[in-house]
């Protein structure tokens, strides 16, 4: 997916198909979908799909001149979802997201335990680096090395 042939791959079947000149929320979807799969089976972690998502975005103009208009408006929104900052979670209703952060940092370090997977885990890392300041990481990493981080224990 980081490269234009891997998406022109993905979704094929759709460059010339005239039906496609008019956004379609259903197919939309189904493109949304393909592209994820095929960011899975290529094994991207979060973070390379948001920085593929950056690249794509900078040069939306040129993917506009491959695909139909109804599938350029779809790739569109695809990279703006995959590129936007922390994404509205409804468990933090509120505009003060210090929990938020501090869950999310919390939760990055208790997936690592478990699965030891930057890739599975990114996802948290992505979130918590967004929303903390990194005041607080620093101190966080810092009482993590030293054993005595209060959010998890053994």
């Amino acid at each position: 997916m980081s490269s234009a042939s891997a998406i022109i791959t993905a979704l094929s079947d759709l460059t010339h198909n005239p039906k496609l000149e008019h956004y379609d929320p259903h197919v939309c979807r189904d493109i949304h979908i393909k592209l994820d799969k095929e960011a899975r089976e290529q094994g991207l972690s979060y973070d390379e799909r948001f920085e593929m998502a950056k690249k794509n975005m900078s040069v939306y103009n040129k993917w506009a001149s491959i695909f139909p208009a109804g599938i350029s408006q779809c790739l569109k929104e695809y990279w703006k979802e995959r590129m936007s900052t922390a994404p509205l979670d409804p468990r933090f209703p509120n505009t003060n997201q210090t929990k938020r952060c501090w869950v999310n940092y919390v939760d990055y370090h208790r997936c690592m335990e478990m699965k030891n997977d930057d890739k599975v885990c990114g996802y948290f890392k992505h979130l918590y680096n967004d929303l903390c300041p990194p005041e607080w990481v620093s101190k966080w990493d810092e009482q993590m090395e030293r054993g005595v981080f209060p959010g998890i224990h053994d």
